[in-house]
């Protein structure tokens, strides 16, 4: 059976609701991303020169809810998100703060009576989308 998706506003304003993570300017109705800069590399400089340890997630509607493909990484002084492994000291607080995430995003889309499900890895000619392993 197919779950009911809510109207795009609807779903963008609660998806809001979760915290500082929604990048409005980067979602539509068929795609919302998510992102969370979680360790700052350098204080010192001025903030559109910093650098972050985080990670980013990207939900789509699928049947039974949304699919979710998530990554970890490096968010450059150029506001790009590079697919990396973090330095070992920082995999509890990333693999923490995205939990807690998905925490409140489950409990919303059971509130939809929606699933929330893993996409499926990328084909072997696409290996920059493949989901990554929870951080250890």
């Amino acid at each position: 059976m197919s779950a009911m998706h809510p109207n795009g506003r609807h779903t963008q304003d609660a998806f809001m609701q979760l915290g500082p993570y929604l990048r409005p300017e980067q979602s539509d109705s068929q795609r919302y991303f998510f992102d969370c800069l979680e360790v700052c590399l350098n204080l010192k400089h001025e903030p559109e020169l910093r650098e972050f340890w985080g990670w980013w997630l990207e939900l789509t509607p699928c049947d039974s809810g949304f699919a979710m493909k998530s990554e970890f990484g490096l968010f450059s002084k150029e506001g790009i998100w590079e697919a990396c492994t973090p330095p070992a000291k920082h995999k509890a607080a990333l693999g923490a703060s995205r939990q807690q995430f998905l925490g409140r995003l489950e409990a919303l889309l059971t509130k939809w009576q929606m699933a929330l499900v893993e996409s499926r890895p990328a084909p072997a000619s696409q290996p920059d989308e493949q989901p990554s392993a929870e951080p250890a």
